[in-house]
């Protein structure tokens, strides 16, 4: 009687303890599910806000530019990794900095973004790991410029394409894992024309 007594009593740890096991199991599943989910999102919104921020840009490239005989473009630089254009009086900048800049996150291969107006940087930490500018010639559609665009054919530029990409901070766990990268990642192009031929100077 008391061997049986002490082995159920034996058997309701062993069971209660299994369960309690499975228990954290779960919540540590759902755990990881919520973050993986939170970076999903979060990314999202970055690559919206990013695309947005340029998209209005790029869309009013030129916009009330008074151009002159020296300045008949709007354009100032026009690099894979760096665009910078006058808008009416300010002169915006889109810059792509390098990985070694950004060493606060796991992912080896994000890097900051800058966009300056006029001398003020606003530096952004979105998950950027490729963000490069493309110019096409508009008078040729389908042949892309070689950067960097020379200064003398500024005037040239027609479509502009941006192909950015971007990553989590921070590995996602290996069930999580869909493709075969260590981070989730968006990428997205999207392209606009310079209005730099759309005026011609006077």
């Amino acid at each position: 009687m008391g061997n049986t007594v002490f082995l159920d009593i034996i058997g309701s740890f062993i069971t209660f303890g299994l369960l309690l096991l499975a228990t954290f199991r779960l919540n540590a599943g759902a755990a990881e599910s919520s973050s993986a989910y939170y970076a999903n999102y979060m990314l999202q919104t970055n690559m919206l806000t990013l695309t947005l921020m340029l998209e209005t840009d790029l869309r009013d490239i030129g916009k009330n530019y008074t151009r002159t005989v020296a300045n008949p473009t709007p354009i100032r630089t026009a690099t894979f990794n760096e665009f910078s254009f006058y808008v009416g009086p300010n002169l915006i900048d889109w810059q792509v900095g390098y990985p070694a800049e950004l060493s606060s996150t796991q992912n080896p291969n994000d890097r900051y973004v800058r966009r300056n107006v006029n001398g003020t940087e606003f530096k952004m930490n979105l998950g950027v790991t490729n963000m490069t500018f493309k110019y096409w010639n508009i008078t040729s559609p389908t042949d892309s410029m070689t950067t960097p665009v020379a200064q003398t054919n500024y005037s040239l530029i027609g479509p502009v394409d941006v192909s950015i990409q971007l990553e989590s901070p921070f590995k996602r766990a290996q069930q999580y894992m869909n493709d075969t990268s260590q981070y989730e990642m968006y990428w997205r192009q999207i392209r606009s024309v310079a209005r730099s031929t759309l005026v011609q100077l006077q």
